[in-house]
């Protein structure tokens, strides 16, 4: 009896909050309309109907997870709204042994410009392939 309740006493305190929404599993690949991986950034989706937030780190591959309330937990079923965002410091004093590929344009950055959506189905594994347009 006491193994059980100290079972759900710890199931509890990892996750019976009841203000958090319920997340599933998406990773996915992020590229440009030419097939070329985007390279380097964060990805991150605003859920429409619950305003939560899911993000993850872009990979070189273009591939990524995404994590809600911690790391790797996914994002809240429905529509999103999507954007990309990169920092890449170009100074020209330091060299980079790394490359780190085509720049993402900024109107993907900002919520208010960023043409991107993507739909998360209430399934255990989420895989989405967000294509960027060419031109906006």
């Amino acid at each position: 009896m006491r193994t059980i309740a100290m079972a759900i006493l710890i199931g509890c305190w990892s996750g019976c909050d009841s203000s958090q929404v319920a997340t599933y599993s998406v990773s996915g690949r992020l590229e440009f309309a030419d097939g070329e991986p985007v390279r380097t950034g964060t990805i991150e989706l605003e859920s429409q109907e619950f305003g939560t937030t899911a993000t993850g780190t872009i990979r070189e591959d273009g591939t990524f997870v995404l994590g809600t309330y911690t790391p790797n937990d996914g994002a809240a079923a429905g529509e999103h709204r999507v954007i990309v965002v990169q920092i890449i410091v170009g100074d020209g004093i330091s060299t980079h042994s790394l490359d780190h590929g085509r720049p993402v344009p900024m109107h993907f950055a900002s919520y208010e410009s960023s043409p991107l959506t993507v739909h998360i189905a209430p399934i255990e594994d989420n895989v989405i392939v967000i294509t960027l347009p060419d031109s906006q």
